[in-house]
């Protein structure tokens, strides 16, 4: 019987920055592409406190430039985020990441449009200045994946058993696809509508 609950840390990379993490992904703010730790609510990272302290996860880009001809959805910049044990003894495996609440996602269907689509590509190489345009990747929603969709690092096993490096899981970029019209103003967790993820796996002693 498994005693222990993993803890389970998210980082986010900044995918700016041209110098791999591969080597040192499981050390917070040990990597120039280090940008902070996720967590629930609306805490804000702090740079001089990397290891401990969490922010959320936000997507940059997501205004419309209105001069000229507008565009019919806008591409925001990609996020990246890895998943990495912060306890030992215990590992997980079948990691399936969905959206908890996607109600941050509809606010344009009141306007009669398509709602704000995210976007989700897993891999296992550093992707700097990463582009993910409309239709070219798969979608993250609130459906439970069937199969796991994130894998570790070498994109075969399953299991993050470790606490080093070769134990984080592959990069997962992420970026939202918004049609053009979408209500202005700020939506997400700390806005108006909610956006959470969810990771169900299963855990076992190690």
């Amino acid at each position: 019987m498994v005693t222990n609950i993993p803890i389970i840390r998210f980082f986010e990379w900044d995918i700016d920055e041209v110098s791999s993490p591969i080597g040192i992904r499981h050390i917070a703010g040990a990597s120039f592409a280090f940008k902070q730790m996720i967590a629930s609510g609306c805490q804000h990272s702090d740079p001089l406190n990397l290891a401990t302290t969490s922010g959320t996860l936000a997507f940059e880009g997501t205004k419309f430039d209105l001069i000229g001809t507008p565009p019919f959805h806008l591409a925001s910049k990609v996020s990246a985020m890895t998943i990495n044990l912060g306890s030992s003894g215990v590992a997980i495996t079948e990691m399936k990441l969905f959206l908890r609440d996607d109600s941050a996602l509809r606010a344009s269907m009141d306007r009669g449009m398509d709602p704000v689509v995210l976007q989700i590509a897993v891999s296992g190489v550093w992707q700097p200045n990463a582009v993910l345009p409309s239709g070219i990747t798969g979608r993250l929603t609130t459906a439970i994946p069937a199969f796991p969709n994130v894998r570790r690092q070498d994109g075969v096993h399953l299991s993050l058993e470790q606490e080093d490096d070769q134990h984080s899981s592959q990069f997962i970029y992420l970026n939202l696809i918004i049609p053009f019209g979408h209500p202005l103003g700020a939506f997400g967790i700390c806005g108006s509508g909610s956006l959470r993820f969810g990771l169900m796996f299963n855990y076992f002693p190690v």
